[in-house]
């Protein structure tokens, strides 16, 4: 039985790590609203809840430090209980009771349908501390997903978890083996997005090119976007997280014929060095990679392309370096992500040797990020006069305005500062570049789109 309170308790959400964390919180808000919760964005709160990032050790860090601060909020009559969440809480469920005792509440991405009642049961006085449900939510749990307000942008996942099973990863055993979610679920979301008010949707997932492949459904994910863009309302598509040797060929020729589709990839190849490669257990070689780059640039002209890559990683000598390094300045991607290697416990990395020293790791990312700069530069000089699509994302007085063109993707690649702009957010306009700085382009609206 559900415990009564005599007033709505009120629960605020903390979101740390990646975008499917802020999906999980957006599914997490509507059950707790239609549980009899009131959700709020700020201030006292008899809850709060961090959703935890465990990724990298970075992450770790950070949730901590929240989970902490959040501890010292509550010790100063801010907040009354504290919940921790997500990927951190799944991973260490067995240690975190013992070494936060500040915390009263722990549960994993497979809990948020039983937060609302243990939420009550907390503020009643009488809740367990841990106890964790699958890895994965069903289906059925995101139909309660309330999107965050006056954003015309949003991340559709479309499944959970992974088989990949690369040695440096700890997502399989955070987020459990591959989980494709049902296509009329997730059509039904991107429905409900377009109500909402959402124009463009990111399909994200640890793999999305993996999407139906454990239940036998190879080549599933073309006919399941194929039917996204066919959503009324919907002008934007855009594919993040793709495996690199899954990017096939009915895949390239969707790119080059549906027009809702952003010309943007986001295909993490992590090394270009093939014993590198081969101890992360990535499959494929590097001539794949360097083949895979030259056919999307001749299929799909103008394609922005982004990529992730480690560096420092166990067994990389200064000569599998080099060849990494090269190989920036040679495919000359659009937008790139460089991480030192985090060593994880319980990966196959983790006893891999030689293991790189810290310092070795921070200057080789810091060569990469420094050679990417000038690409990035080169690149976004060269648009100064092109005409370009823009999502307008916030407006300011005077016709300033801030937006994304189709290139760029949500919260990673910079933006598009625009000046003349008399519409709303959520709108789109042509505009011309007349700048560039950094990451991020100046434009001049041309006209509005709708």
């Amino acid at each position: 039985m559900t415990p009564k309170t005599a007033h709505p308790p009120t629960v605020r959400i903390l979101t740390l790590g990646c975008a499917k964390n802020t999906v999980d919180t957006e599914v997490m808000t509507g059950l707790l609203t239609e549980g009899g919760c009131r959700v709020v964005s700020a201030g006292r709160a008899d809850v709060a809840i961090v959703n935890t990032c465990g990724f990298i050790r970075d992450a770790k860090e950070e949730s901590i430090g929240e989970i902490l601060s959040l501890a010292r909020a509550r010790d100063k009559g801010r907040i009354r209980h504290l919940v921790v969440a997500g990927c951190l809480a799944t991973r260490y469920r067995d240690d975190l009771p013992k070494l936060l005792p500040e915390v009263d509440l722990f549960v994993g991405p497979g809990d948020i349908p039983e937060i609302p009642g243990l939420v009550l049961r907390l503020v009643a006085g009488d809740a367990p501390r841990g106890g964790f449900a699958g890895e994965a939510l069903e289906d059925d749990a995101y139909r309660h997903r309330v999107p965050a307000e006056g954003s015309a942008s949003a991340f559709l996942k479309i499944l959970e978890g992974c088989d990949n099973r690369c040695s440096y990863c700890t997502i399989p055993a955070i987020r459990g083996p591959l989980k494709s979610r049902g296509k009329a679920s997730v059509l039904a979301e991107a429905r409900m997005l377009v109500r909402r008010g959402a124009r463009e949707i990111n399909l994200i997932g640890q793999d999305i090119t993996s999407y139906g492949t454990e239940r036998g459904e190879k080549g599933a994910l073309v006919p399941l976007v194929r039917e996204i863009c066919a959503v009324p309302g919907i002008r934007w598509v855009r594919l993040l997280y793709l495996y690199p040797g899954r990017v096939d060929g009915p895949l390239i020729d969707l790119l080059a014929t549906e027009k809702k589709l952003c010309p943007y990839l986001d295909i993490p190849v992590q090394h270009i060095d093939a014993e590198v490669l081969g101890r992360m257990g990535r499959r494929y070689a590097p001539d794949d990679v360097r083949r895979l780059v030259a056919r999307l640039r001749e299929r799909l002209p103008g394609v922005f392309l982004r990529t992730s890559l480690i560096v420092g990683f166990p067994g990389e000598t200064a000569r599998a370096f080099d060849r990494l390094i090269r190989f920036v300045h040679e495919a000359r991607w659009d937008y790139l992500g460089v991480f030192p290697y985090s060593r994880e416990e319980g990966t196959p990395a983790f006893s891999m040797r030689p293991q790189v020293p810290e310092a070795v790791k921070m200057e080789r990312a810091r060569r990469i990020q420094d050679a990417q700069a000038d690409i990035l530069a080169a690149r976004n000089s060269a648009m100064v006069g092109r005409e370009i699509e823009v999502l307008v994302e916030k407006t300011r007085p005077g016709g300033r305005a801030t937006g994304r063109h189709r290139g760029q993707a949500p919260e990673v690649d910079g933006g598009v500062s625009l000046s003349g702009y008399r519409g709303s957010a959520g709108r789109f306009c042509r505009a011309r570049v007349t700048g560039a700085r950094e990451c991020d382009l100046f434009a001049t609206t041309v006209r509005e789109t709708g």
